[in-house]
């Protein structure tokens, strides 16, 4: 005997026709289905695809926040960054701003002697981690040579109540930035790179360097002397 085509396995078939006319005489409104085989309007749960969607997408915005916040804080105690923010707490690019705590090369640097201490005939005293020579010079026999400092801003030097003048001279040599270190039995600062030679207020003397000895601001906060390695002041061209 032929088996029944809308049998099988002992249950009987029922066609999407069959099955719609039984609805509609019953009087019930059938039920779409999606795809997959849920009712439309049911609540799905997440599959696990679908949960590590969000989660990726959640934590992008999260760092994407963090790193926006970055780029807009920057160091509010910099000086710079208060010159150009006027204060204010939020500047766009804050992340490329300096943050250099004090006592590190492009830093403040305050000084633990006083402008008295120092005397016309001792050495420079070199400050190896600012990279610069605390020096005392007379600041009448300067002046008659054409100014003491001699660099393009002269106000970066102070002067001390015996009448004594500090500066702070950059230990790099204007040549090609060899570390230059000063000779006492000469009494001048001589690059042993190529042999560029500076009189102990920096002045050029000799030698293939372009210019005078650059220097760094010395002022007074707090009674203290400060010098200031974050605002180089370039020395001035010899002719």
């Amino acid at each position: 005997m032929a088996e029944n085509p809308k049998q099988s396995g002992g249950r009987r078939i029922v066609s999407q026709a069959e099955a719609e006319a039984v609805t509609a005489k019953a009087g019930v409104s059938s039920v779409t289905r999606t795809k997959v085989g849920k009712p439309v309007g049911e609540r799905l749960g997440l599959n696990r695809r679908e949960f590590m969607a969000y989660a990726t997408a959640g934590s992008l915005a999260v760092l994407t926040a963090l790193g926006l916040g970055t780029m807009i804080s920057p160091n509010k105690d910099d000086e710079l960054v208060q010159a150009l923010t006027g204060g204010g707490g939020w500047i766009p690019g804050g992340f490329a701003y300096p943050r250099i705590k004090k006592g590190q090369f492009g830093g403040k640097f305050t000084l633990a002697r006083s402008g008295e201490s120092y005397s016309l005939e001792e050495a420079p005293e070199l400050n190896s981690t600012g990279k610069f020579f605390i020096v005392k010079v007379d600041k009448a026999k300067g002046e008659t040579e054409n100014g003491i400092v001699a660099t393009n801003d002269n106000n970066v030097g102070v002067e001390t109540s015996d009448g004594g003048y500090l500066i702070a001279i950059y230990q790099v040599c204007t040549h090609l930035g060899c570390l230059i270190p000063f000779q006492t039995s000469q009494n001048r600062f001589i690059c042993p790179c190529h042999g560029s030679t500076f009189e102990r207020n920096s002045h050029f003397v000799l030698g293939p360097a372009p210019r005078n000895l650059d220097q760094f601001p010395i002022t007074i906060e707090d009674g203290a002397l400060v010098v200031d390695t974050g605002k180089k002041k370039t020395g001035l061209t010899h002719g």
